[in-house]
């Protein structure tokens, strides 16, 4: 009635809502909420959607009663056809429609009520504004403190490197200063010292040949006034007088010549006030760890949703657990043993089994398959002669594969074996395939990638092993602990988002970093962060490194890092 009241009211007469061009209003579609003229009321009964379209007169006053209690769908004008306005939604291209849309560019797609799917939307919009606010927000939060907290750490380091090279460069003048202040007052002294043996030696020469000098200008006075006097006597004892003199006067040219010191430059070397170096920024530290009640945890894997599989190895079984006011909880449990683990991307679980050929998918809470063997499904994807050893999913969602030869499994050698290296994609279709015909590898047990690069801990024998990385040919790029002084035990190892390594060392208790070029970072001992008989490691989606021991109480260590 209100509709109708308002109709007549209205200055503009109000159009039908499928047409839009005819007045005549004699119904109302109830599901739709759509005001029809008698021409549309069919075309619209014909309109494909999952709902039965409810048309009512709206001279039936209960029907209008009814039709009122149904909001109606504020109007919207089609951005392809600007006369008309949206009156359905498009099932089939998630679009909404006008009437050319539907019988253009539409026939034959399933129509939905607009409200239904504004409904939808509606639901969808909540659900992410839940999951800004829980997870999208807090993250950019966490990445925006680590970068300003970067930037402190950064900005500290240029103010320590700059103090210690001013401090430096003081130091360097002052004792440049004092060592050649010293030197110039040494080499003063001995000059004034030989200055001294010359005055010496010489002085005394002075005084001598000044009397020698007095004595002969009295002689030779003497002798005009003897030989005018012609007296033999007196002429004879002065010509020995002259004779003595001369005697004396040459003594004097025999005397030892003095020396002195002649000062030369020596050529100026500068010293070189040191070195600058760059250095990898990575710091790690212990923010939570977790009393699981799990007995041993040796294996793991990152799964979507903050979710954690890990490997029980004493129990022998698999575990889903997730975190809960502060806390891990189980999920989910497999009884069943399984040598590695991985998940893809889209939550899948892939695992081998021993002595299997083959790798399977589990089934879960999530993803239940039509077959499944036990616990686990159809196979996933064959190696065939070869025994698969080791896993790992790659951020692009492909799955890489270490596998050995028969009789290997399980056993590392001291001698290379057969080995067979495998990229796939989520669907088990094979990218690459690298063979290594014992001429490489011993005992592959860990896999992670480097962008296109593979990593593989290679186990050379109980005590002794190394790092291989390829290149995606399959070609080695460079190695890490191949030797008797540089060898490390490998018990996992996880890539960083910046493409850092770090590798698990449980022998030495150590964390050891290294860059993507195989280039030793830091080393970090595990006591120090509060881990003890540390067996796997896994990094979370939100990038938090993840550390599983070997022990009851608090076995799960949660490390933030710094890059």
């Amino acid at each position: 009635m209100a509709d109708s009241i308002s109709m007549q009211r209205a200055q503009i007469p109000q159009l039908c809502h499928m047409c839009e061009e005819n007045t005549d209003i004699k119904f109302k579609c109830v599901d739709c909420a759509f005001l029809l003229c008698p021409k549309c009321r069919k075309l619209h009964a014909k309109v494909k959607t999952q709902y039965v379209h409810r048309v009512v007169d709206l001279k039936d006053k209960r029907a209008i009663s009814n039709a009122t209690k149904i909001n109606r769908v504020i109007p919207i004008r089609c951005e392809f056809h600007e006369d008309k306005h949206y009156i359905m939604c498009c099932k089939s291209c998630q679009q909404l429609v006008c009437t050319t849309c539907i019988v253009t560019m539409h026939q034959k797609h399933e129509m939905g009520d607009m409200k239904l799917i504004n409904s939808a939307k509606v639901t969808k919009l909540k659900q992410y504004q839940e999951k800004i606010d829980k997870i999208i927000l807090p993250s950019i939060s966490r990445n925006y403190d680590r970068c300003y907290d970067l930037m402190e750490f950064h900005t500290k380091k240029v103010d320590i490197a700059k103090t210690g090279i001013r401090e430096w460069k003081n130091y360097f003048k002052n004792t440049i200063t004092t060592f050649v202040d010293h030197q110039a007052e040494k080499f003063c002294e001995k000059i004034d010292q030989n200055m001294d043996e010359i005055k010496q030696n010489i002085l005394p020469q002075l005084s001598e040949l000044d009397d020698m000098k007095k004595n002969i200008t009295g002689v030779r006075s003497e002798i005009d006034r003897v030989t005018n006097s012609k007296d033999f006597t007196k002429m004879n004892y002065i010509e020995k007088i002259i004779e003595s003199s001369l005697k004396n006067v040459n003594a004097q040219h025999m005397k030892e010549r003095t020396q002195y010191f002649e000062y030369t430059q020596s050529e100026l070397t500068f010293p070189t006030l040191g070195d600058l170096t760059l250095k990898a920024v990575f710091d790690l530290q212990c923010t939570q760890s977790f009393e699981t009640g799990l007995s041993c945890i040796d294996k793991m894997a990152a799964c979507n949703n903050g979710e954690l599989l890990v490997r029980n190895l004493q129990l022998k079984n698999m575990c889903l657990l997730k975190t809960a006011n502060d806390k891990f909880i189980e999920l989910q449990k497999w009884n069943i043993d399984v040598k590695d683990i991985t998940v893809l991307r889209t939550g899948e679980i892939i695992v081998i089994l021993p002595d299997k050929t083959d790798l399977r998918l589990m089934s879960n809470r999530q993803h239940v398959p039509s077959k499944t063997i036990g616990d686990c499904t159809a196979i996933f994807f064959e190696t065939a002669p070869q025994i698969p050893t080791a896993l790992h999913t790659t951020r692009d969602n492909n799955v890489i594969i270490s596998t050995v030869e028969t009789g290997r499994d399980w056993l590392p050698m001291d001698d290379p074996c057969k080995v067979e290296i495998l990229v796939i994609t989520a669907k088990s279709e094979v990218i690459f395939r690298f063979l290594f015909n014992k001429d490489l590898f011993c005992f592959p047990n860990k896999i992670t990638s480097l962008g296109t690069d593979i990593c593989i801990a290679d186990s050379i024998s109980d005590y002794s092993g190394r790092l291989v990385t390829l290149n995606n040919k399959g070609k080695v790029k460079w190695t890490y602990g191949d030797n008797e002084t540089n060898s490390v035990i490998i018990a996992d190892m996880v890539a960083t988002p910046l493409n850092n390594i770090v590798l698990l060392d449980p022998c030495k208790g150590v964390l050891r970093v290294l860059d993507s070029k195989g280039a030793f970072i830091n080393t970090w001992g595990l006591r120090d962060l509060k881990v003890t008989d540390a067996y796997a490691m896994t990094i979370s989606k939100d990038e938090k490194l993840f550390i599983g021991c070997g022990h009851d109480g608090s076995n799960l260590h949660i490390l933030e890092f710094r890059e």
